[in-house]
């Protein structure tokens, strides 16, 4: 495969450039290319962090596709953390491709892949203006759907057990009653809250907001309006989403090797 055949079906398809947010960084990130620059061996990976470069450098990775990238921030200053991942990067000839939120609000992305995973239901998108004024479909708005027999309704406790059970997830956040039954749900991909999502949550008459996790100030928000908020780590789910893109593009491209780097959450609970 070519790198300009795998960069007009992400742009234009997996994860559109379109849905960037922001001022956050896009697209091809480390090294350089030419559009027909021939890619052999590819690997996708949820963080750059040192153990996932040593891995591409060991399997000579052509081309890296990364949900984040190096740093969060633009690159001010050169620590020793940050000069250790360049020198690697440096040893050999690869390339990183990063996505970002664009994956977030792409089909089949996190937003989606949150909402499948809990056996929810499409109702419609939540779109949310970027700094350029173009429509985000960044969430989902969802209606429950029957888990089981048993389960006549759902509610925040049923909705908590699936969590824990479907993202082998130990540390739950939640604000509500746990017995308060769910009527239309809003899901957010995104690794932490932001309060014009909630807002626009109630505006479509959600109870129930599910997302990264949340602060003090956003937890008092959601118990003044009676918003039912959920945080979790999404590191699992953001695993599972790019395990599904390397897979559509694994059969897009059969003649060539595709890799998935899985690392473990970083963030561990004490139990």
């Amino acid at each position: 495969m070519f790198y300009d055949e795998i960069k007009s079906l992400i742009e234009n398809k997996l994860s559109p450039r379109v849905f960037r947010f922001n001022s956050e960084f896009y697209g091809l990130y480390y090294g350089q290319v030419n559009n027909k620059k021939h890619i052999k061996r590819l690997m996708f990976t949820v963080d750059l962090n040192l153990e996932s470069i040593h891995y591409a450098i060991r399997n000579k990775i052509n081309l890296i596709i990364s949900l984040h990238g190096l740093t969060k921030e633009p690159i001010a200053n050169f620590n020793q953390l940050l000069i250790n991942k360049l020198t690697l990067l440096s040893k050999y000839p690869l390339l990183v491709y990063i996505l970002n939120s664009s994956f977030i609000a792409a089909e089949g992305g996190i937003s989606d892949t949150l909402m499948e995973s809990l056996y929810l239901k499409l109702e419609k998108p939540l779109s949310i203006k970027n700094d350029r004024s173009e429509k985000v479909p960044i969430g989902r708005i969802c209606l429950p759907n029957s888990y089981s027999r048993v389960e006549k309704a759902l509610t925040i406790e049923n909705l908590l057990k699936r969590i824990k059970s479907n993202f082998n997830t130990d540390k739950i956040l939640f604000v509500g009653e746990s017995k308060s039954e769910i009527n239309r749900i809003c899901i957010v991909g995104t690794e932490a809250v932001d309060l014009k999502y909630l807002k626009k949550a109630l505006k479509n008459g959600c109870d129930c907001f599910i997302s990264g996790n949340f602060d003090h100030n956003i937890a008092n928000y959601a118990k003044d309006t009676g918003l039912n908020l959920i945080g979790i780590s999404l590191y699992n789910c953001n695993t599972i989403a790019l395990k599904k893109l390397h897979n559509l593009l694994s059969l897009e491209f059969p003649r060539d090797d595709f890799y998935f780097f899985e690392a473990k959450n970083p963030i561990q609970v004490f139990a």
